[in-house]
């Protein structure tokens, strides 16, 4: 039941001096009514390469999140099946009656996995992590209130107050941050190490949190083996300290494919499925054991998003490009070209639906319907070219100088069904006479692009999605870390950068949820009408699990295996 949120939109239900009442006292968290497991086994599932970091204030992609997920917890969490704010390091919380004054109420004698038990002192510790300056988090983006940070201050051994500096609607979701352990990190951080502290070489044993798990051993490209924490703080409802599964092991697979192997062979547990192979593994099931699960279209996003940065390097050898990708009609007739209909057909077999928001499909509570549809044609992506100012000399593209229109679509190896969209958006952008190609590197290597070095024309990529928007104000306020276009902004660079700037800063201070839509409503339209970024399709989640686990219940947001305390292993 328990789930850190590592997504990006999360759902909110609390606020303002008449709703406050509605999570004043939160129902101490119990294990759910799930049966009794029994302890011991393995689970053993797959990722696609390797973590980046063992700091989860660090982390910033999914490679390093999911790793980390079961060691780290937050003084809330979310409940995988129904998105709802549930306690978890806190006990419970209370809020004066203006709704700026929280006080988090902590568990008593939970421990990390070194024994060492967790007291109002470590999530002081966390804070202080997350505020710093010079430590690159996208925590710090999400926590920020009207350019200020949180107010903290430590009341008692178990107990930490916080001060906003105005009404914060999404404060229970955003306050999660992985609660760090001060005994081991503080050195580092007053040293000024903090950067890099915990990371992929530093000893497994060192790395402590007060998560269900501990990690045993990692080995670069082959896997990483937890053990259960034997300190570990929930149980069952016969008082047995959890989890029920002794060893969970993550395989570093270097793609799709490879997982599907491992598990058509037997060597994990649970596989997401490519929905290109539903028809396949579903007449597999008997024969291999295992129960196939279609959990609706996923909170997770796919999109081509254009690089508007003008420290991107390669401008310095053709600075040409910078002006064609600020051109708004030039990235309108780019939308012009995405072909969903074929992207859904060819990459996901028909289970998907077309996404034009930059909210997720099934997220009814923010998602907005009047968002401009780009239909396929290419006739009106020679309309929107020519209003950008585009002539076409024969059969190509050409900018006012002459200079034909060419640049590179990029993506990682790893994932199989990006580089069919990245194939499928080329051979329309030819149609179209544009120059276009395919370019791949591994996952780490296009974040590295994507974050640091900023090196790229175009890139073909994903984020987790959720229901709350504030999750993603590092993607979409221009001083986020994950503002793709032009990141870390001292400014807006652009009139409607900082319109969404606006809505950012102001709907976190909005209660009504219907006025909170409709504020998050007009950052849909704008990036609909600017297009920094063009959307494909949201994919139904399809996932195998072996019938050797029980007490799974795997749902399109949380996930596989977000109730992993809870899930025990079957002897066939």
């Amino acid at each position: 039941m328990i789930k850190r949120a590592v997504s990006l939109f999360l759902a909110m239900m609390f606020i303002g001096s008449m709703m406050l009442p509605v999570l004043a006292a939160p129902t101490e968290y119990k294990i759910s009514e799930m049966p009794v497991g029994t302890f011991g086994g393995q689970l053993v599932v797959s990722q696609i390469t390797d973590p980046k970091t063992f700091n989860p204030v660090t982390a910033a992609e999914t490679s390093s999140t999911d790793v980390l997920t079961p060691i780290f917890e937050g003084l809330t969490a979310t409940d995988g099946v129904t998105t709802a704010v549930i306690p978890c390091l806190a006990k419970s919380w209370s809020f004066s009656p203006d709704g700026l004054v929280w006080t988090f109420n902590l568990r008593q004698g939970v421990k990390f996995s070194d024994g060492k038990e967790m007291t109002a002192d470590d999530v002081i510790f966390s804070f202080d992590v997350i505020y710093d300056k010079n430590i690159q988090t996208s925590s710090r983006d999400v926590l920020t209130i009207d350019g200020q940070p949180l107010k903290y201050r430590k009341i008692d051994t178990y107990t930490v107050e916080f001060t906003l500096p105005s009404v914060f609607a999404p404060l229970l979701r955003q306050i999660l941050i992985e609660i760090l352990p001060k005994h081991k990190l503080e050195a580092a951080w007053k040293a000024g190490k903090f950067n890099e502290t915990w990371g992929i070489n530093t000893p497994v044993k060192d790395i402590v949190g007060t998560g269900m798990y501990t990690i045993a051993q990692y080995k670069p490209n082959e896997y990483v083996v937890y053990l259960r924490n034997a300190n570990y703080w929930v149980k069952n409802s016969k008082n047995q300290v959890l989890p029920y599964i002794t060893r969970y092991i993550r395989m570093l697979v270097p793609n799709l494919e490879t997982q599907t192997l491992k598990f058509r062979a037997g060597e994990t547990d649970i596989l997401g499925i490519k929905n290109t192979d539903y028809t396949t593994f579903k007449d597999l099931q008997k024969k291999e054991n295992f129960t196939l699960y279609n959990l609706g279209p996923t909170f997770s996003t796919e999109f081509v998003v254009f690089n508007l940065n003008p420290r991107n390097p390669n401008l310095a050898k053709e600075p040409w490009k910078l002006e064609w990708f600020s051109n708004q009609y030039f990235r309108k007739g780019v939308a012009h070209l995405v072909d969903k209909t074929t992207i859904i057909n060819q990459v996901y077999a028909g289970l998907a639906e077309p996404q034009w928001s930059a909210v997720s499909a099934p997220n009814k509570e923010f998602l907005s319907t009047k968002v401009t549809q780009y239909a396929y044609s290419l006739e009106k992506a020679k309309e929107m070219f020519a209003k950008a100012g585009f002539k076409y000399d024969g059969n190509k593209l050409v900018d006012k100088t002459g200079r034909q229109i060419k640049f590179e679509v990029t993506t990682h190896s790893e994932n199989s069904n990006r580089m069919k969209m990245a194939n499928i958006l080329v051979e329309d952008l030819k149609k179209a006479g544009i120059d276009a190609t395919v370019t791949t590197y591994t996952f780490n290597t296009l974040v590295e692009k994507l974050m640091d070095t900023f090196d790229f024309d175009t890139i073909i990529i994903g984020l987790t999605g959720s229901v709350e928007p504030n999750n993603g104000k590092n993607v979409w306020h221009s001083t986020g870390n994950l503002h793709m276009w032009n990141p870390r902004q001292d400014k807006p660079a652009l009139d409607w950068e900082a319109e969404i700037d606006k809505i950012f800063d102001d709907g976190v201070k909005v209660v009504d949820p219907v006025k909170r839509a409709a504020i998050y409503e007009k950052w849909q339209l704008i990036i609909s009408d600017q297009v920094p970024l063009i959307y494909f399709a949201a994919p139904q989640s399809i996932a195998a699990i072996r019938n050797t686990l029980a007490n799974v219940k795997p749902t399109a947001y949380g996930g596989t295996i977000h109730n992993l305390e809870e899930i025990y292993y079957i002897k066939p």
